[in-house]
C-alpha cells in the first residue's frame, strides 16, 4: 500500500504531520512525501533529521503547467488547487493521501475509489475554523484532544470508527528537535511574546500592533518579541514588511515576520508572558503554563463563547491603556489561571504529547488495514 504525505499549504504544517510519516515508515509502511514548493524542503529535512533512518522519496510539485505559470508571475503565491489538479496523475497512484489541510478534499471525486483521504490537524485552537464542514469528506481523521473531538462529533464532521485521538504531534516533535534553546535576549528582563492572528477581522494587529511596539520601546522593564502568524504578512510588500521590521530595538524588541522561527516554537518556548488575541499558538505556549494576556480589539462579546475558551486562561484587555498594569500583575495573578491552563491544555492536546506521532501512525495503519479488509469495491 503506497501512502503519500502531501503538503500544499504553508511550511509550518509539516511539523504537524511529517513525524507521523516517520513513525509509519519505521513500522514498515511505504511512505512518500510531496511538497508544493522548494521552500518546504528545509523544513522536511529538519523534521526528517529528528528520525534517524527516515529518508522518504520526496516529490516537488507544481514545476510545470498552470501552477508554475501562476507562481512565476506572482498571480497567486500558493496556488493550491492548480497544484492539485496539475498533480492528479501523480496523486492517483496512491492508496492513501495524508494531509494537514482541507483544500485536497476538492479533488476527492477525481481520485480512484481505493484512495483514502486522511486528515491530521495543524493546530488545536478554539476557533470555529477548527470544525470545518469539509472534514466530513475525509475517510479518516486524527484529532488532537477531547475538546476538538467532542465539538467535531457535535458538528458531524467526524464519525465513530473514522477518527482517532492521538495528541499534539508538533509538541511531540519539538521534544526531539530542541533539547536546549539559546536565549532570545542577552539580558535578564522578562520577555513578552506578542503573537497576533492573521485574519484582520479577528487580529489585534491593525488596532494595537504599532502602539504595543511603541510602548515597549519606551520602557526598560520588558523585552518584546513580535511574532505574528506567518500569514499575517505573507501578502505584504517588501516595503511594508521593512517598515515594521525597522521598529525593532537591539536587545529589547525582536520583530520576526517570516522566518522559520515563527513556527518552530523558538518564541513560544522562550518567552515569559504571552500577549495575543485568537491565535492557537497560545496552546503551544502553554505546554509550560505561564501568564497570558489577551487583547479584545474588536469588542467581542466573548464570555461563554466556546470560540474564545482560551480567553478564560488569563486577563482580557479591552483598552491598551491598561496594558502596563496588566503586565505588572500578570505573574502574581497566574495562580488564578494555572489549573485551568493545565486542564484546557489537556483537553486540547490530549495530555502528555510524548508519543503523539506514533499513536497517529498506529491509528492510520489500523484504519487502512481494517478498511482494506472490508473493501468490497475490488480496488
Amino acid at each position: 500500500m503506497r501512502i503519500l504525505f502531501l503538503f500544499i499549504g504553508e511550511p509550518h504544517q509539516i511539523f504537524h504531520a511529517l513525524p507521523i510519516a516517520a513513525e509509519m515508515a519505521a513500522a514498515g509502511s511505504d511512505i512518500e512525501v510531496a511538497v508544493a514548493s522548494a521552500g518546504h524542503l528545509p523544513v522536511v529535512e529538519q523534521v526528517a533529521a529528528a528520525y534517524p533512518g527516515f529518508a522518504p522519496r520526496i516529490t516537488l510539485l507544481g514545476q510545470r503547467g498552470v501552477s508554475r505559470w501562476l507562481r512565476e508571475r506572482a498571480v497567486i503565491r500558493h496556488p493550491r488547487l492548480p497544484i492539485l489538479l496539475g498533480a492528479l496523475r501523480f496523486l492517483r497512484q496512491f492508496d492513501a493521501i495524508v494531509v494537514p489541510e482541507r483544500t485536497t478534499t476538492a479533488i476527492r471525486h477525481l481520485l480512484p475509489r481505493r484512495t483514502r483521504l486522511i486528515f491530521t490537524p495543524h493546530g488545536a485552537g478554539d476557533r470555529a475554523i477548527t470544525f470545518d464542514a469539509r472534514d466530513r469528506h475525509f475517510h479518516f481523521a486524527l484529532v488532537a484532544g477531547e475538546k476538538s473531538e467532542q465539538r467535531m462529533l457535535d458538528a458531524g464532521t467526524i464519525r465513530p470508527g473514522h477518527y482517532a485521538v492521538n495528541g499534539y504531534v508538533k509538541l511531540d516533535l519539538m521534544r526531539r528537535l530542541q533539547t536546549s534553546r539559546a536565549r532570545l535576549f542577552a539580558n535578564d528582563r522578562p520577555t513578552v511574546l506578542y503573537a497576533p492572528h492573521f485574519r484582520r477581522d479577528l487580529s489585534s494587529w491593525d488596532r494595537f500592533g504599532r502602539d504595543i511596539i511603541a510602548w515597549f520601546a519606551a520602557q526598560d522593564h520588558y523585552n518584546l518579541v513580535v511574532a505574528p502568524h506567518i500569514r499575517l504578512f505573507a501578502e505584504a510588500s517588501d516595503t511594508d514588511r521593512a517598515a515594521v521590521e525597522a521598529l525593532a530595538v537591539p536587545d529589547k524588541i525582536l520583530i520576526d515576520l517570516q522566518s522559520e522561527r515563527l513556527f518552530d516554537m523558538s518564541y513560544t518556548s522562550g518567552a515569559d508572558i504571552y500577549l495575543g488575541d485568537v491565535s492557537s499558538q497560545v496552546y503551544e505556549f502553554l505546554a509550560t503554563p505561564r501568564p497570558c494576556l489577551f487583547l479584545n480589539a474588536h469588542e467581542a462579546q466573548w464570555a461563554g463563547d466556546p470560540d474564545y475558551l482560551f480567553w478564560t486562561l488569563g486577563d482580557v484587555i479591552d483598552d491598551l491603556a491598561t496594558l502596563p498594569a496588566a503586565l505588572e500583575r500578570a505573574p502574581a495573578r497566574h495562580s488564578r489561571y494555572a489549573d485551568a491552563q493545565r486542564e484546557r491544555l489537556a483537553e486540547s492536546i490530549g495530555g502528555d504529547p510524548a508519543g503523539a506521532a506514533q499513536r497517529g501512525a498506529e491509528a492510520i495503519a489500523r484504519f487502512l488495514a481494517k478498511d482494506a479488509a472490508e473493501d468490497k469495491s475490488g480496488g
